[in-house]
């Protein structure tokens, strides 16, 4: 490389040849054979997975409320209703969907949670204790999926 009298490389020769050298880089990432067969391998695994998890989601038949830690009701999720939870709470079961419509807590986070409709799902009104929960046609495993120990209800 040429240099110049201070024994550097001169600035905009380093530079064409440091663009040569990434252009060479670049044009050798050529996608090959093997690197389709391999994306197309992952891609259709991903898409099996994808499938098989949608199936394999229990189909959303109970609500379960709970006050205090108790199961107070199990209502079936296909029959559209209004129950009253207690003075204060009111959920709405239609379409196979819960939302909790009244609430007398102050931050009223149960009732911004929304509609429901997923086996597993919940709704929690912490300050009067009270969890509102979709049950699908399995019940759920009494183990933690990531560190598989034994939860406590």
């Amino acid at each position: 490389m040429p240099k110049s009298a201070t024994g550097r490389c001169a600035v905009s020769l380093c530079w064409i040849t440091g663009m040569n050298r990434l252009r060479r880089a670049l044009a050798s990432l050529r996608i090959k054979r093997g690197d389709l067969i391999l994306l197309t391998v992952l891609l259709t695994v991903s898409a099996a997975m994808g499938i098989l998890f949608a199936v394999s989601q229990p189909k959303p038949e109970y609500v379960s409320v709970r006050e205090d830690g108790m199961e107070i009701a199990r209502l079936p999720l296909n029959i559209d209703r209004v129950y009253r939870i207690n003075d204060s709470n009111t959920i709405e079961i239609s379409g196979k969907s819960v939302r909790m419509t009244e609430a007398s807590c102050p931050d009223r986070i149960c009732i911004k949670t929304g509609a429901i409709s997923r086996s597993g799902q919940s709704i929690v009104c912490a300050p009067h204790r009270i969890v509102v929960t979709i049950i699908g046609d399995r019940e759920p495993s009494p183990y933690d999926a990531i560190t598989n120990l034994i939860l406590l209800h």
